[in-house]
């Protein structure tokens, strides 16, 4: 059995199923799955647990058959988390220099740090993320790294995410219950970013669309950081839904009807040709339920791209993405979704599965996935990247986002023994 330092293991817990993936990075600086289990998930809505008992029962299922399949025993996980109660602001910090050359320093950018980490939210909040946007020496901004640039004044900007502090409790506890430790919590949207984007697409500018289960992921990437992040409370479900109602036909029937047959991207012709439902009792001709199950579909994609579109430009990015939008998810995979939100976004789109990752090609190269597979791929990074552009305090073992947010952690753990 592999050595516990070898290996990492992430859970990804959604509305539809948790996925348990273990990995190790190659020499080469892949990472390789070693094992994965995928278990139907009960207990959580939309990104939140509505059930602990039914939700810790998905992720023992998940986290067995991915034992099984490693022969690696998991007791310690990264997890991903999303919701509509996650959100962000930005904290401008400064400082002045005190040293005699007015040469910057690690221990003034250290410094600095420590003072933008300090994130004035409710205790209703919990701190997730903290992701430096950029450095700022005097007045001259977008500053990457400052250490040996020569001013008097330093400022940092921070993007801090953050969350329901009740909401993160529940997951904390679902995972408490099958007695998994929580090596950190990781934002869903930043972990599939990891998966799918490219370094020149997140340093051209970039949106990122997760559409999953229960909700859609929602991130911008611009000069290599995250500068925006979202999460609509609406996915594949509903359009799973409204086939149901709009065909008269159960929900598991309509979900595989979806998964066979829809198609935002119409051609009457070819659908009516390939199309057939088999046990399914319509009293309607063929034709006439070729057009009610693309309008159903139509209509919902629509809806949630618009949704999405709408929200992006109320933050005033929709027109910093020379990279155009990625697709990933599960409903990434829906026939003509691609065309579709080439057509309401105006501008590239293309799916996006997994990158720089070898395993089971029925793990990594399915965008189901991607959430997965990047909560490996950050969890290494948090473990061993040093740049200190991307990950601010993180990176700092003894202090910082990464032991505070750890403390709540052991907090709920300690309060709820």
């Amino acid at each position: 059995m592999p050595a516990k330092d070898d290996y990492i293991a992430a859970i990804d817990i959604g509305t539809t199923k948790v996925c348990t993936f273990i990995g190790a990075v190659k020499k080469n600086n892949i990472l390789e799955i070693r094992g994965y289990g995928v278990s139907e998930c009960s207990g959580i809505k939309k990104g939140m647990v509505v059930d602990i008992n039914k939700a810790t029962k998905s992720i023992l299922n998940s986290v067995e058959m991915a034992e099984k399949s490693s022969k690696i025993f998991v007791d310690s996980a990264y997890i991903g988390i999303t919701g509509k109660h996650i959100s962000f602001i930005n904290n401008w910090n400064e400082i002045n220099l005190s040293s005699a050359n007015k040469i910057v320093k690690k221990a003034d950018v250290d410094k600095l740090i420590s003072i933008a980490n300090k994130i004035n939210i409710s205790s209703q909040h919990s701190i997730i993320h903290t992701l430096i946007r950029q450095f700022s020496v005097d007045d001259e901004k977008g500053i990457m790294d400052p250490i040996g640039l020569s001013a008097d004044k330093l400022g940092v900007e921070i993007l801090a995410v953050y969350g329901s502090a009740a909401l993160i409790r529940n997951v904390v506890n679902s995972i408490k219950g099958a007695n998994i430790q929580i090596e950190d919590i990781i934002l869903e949207a930043l972990a599939s970013s990891e998966a799918v984007l490219t370094p020149e697409e997140k340093e051209s500018g970039v949106i990122l669309l997760d559409i999953g289960g229960g909700t859609t992921d929602v991130a911008i990437y611009q000069n290599k950081k995250m500068v925006f992040t979202y999460c609509l409370p609406v996915g594949g479900d509903l359009i799973t839904n409204d086939i149901s109602i709009g065909l008269n036909i159960p929900l598991i029937k309509a979900e595989e009807i979806k998964k066979k047959f829809a198609n935002v991207d119409y051609n009457f012709y070819e659908t009516l040709n390939r199309m057939n439902i088999g046990d399914v009792k319509i009293d309607r001709n063929k034709t006439t339920l070729n057009i009610r199950l693309y309008s159903i579909v139509n209509s919902r994609v629509k809806e949630l791209l618009n949704l999405v579109k709408e929200k992006i430009e109320s933050y005033g990015y929709i027109y910093s993405a020379p990279c155009g939008v990625v697709i990933t998810g599960g409903t990434s995979q829906l026939k003509g979704i691609i065309g579709l939100a080439n057509s309401i976004f105006n501008m590239p789109v293309r799916m996006g599965v997994p990158i720089e990752v070898e395993g089971p090609s029925k793990a990594v190269a399915n965008p189901i996935f991607s959430t997965a597979i990047g909560l490996l791929k950050y969890a290494f990074q948090i473990e061993n990247f040093m740049d200190l552009s991307q990950f601010g305090e993180k990176k700092q073992r003894g202090t910082g986002i990464f032991y505070r947010f750890r403390d709540f952690i052991s907090k709920i753990l300690k309060s709820e023994g």
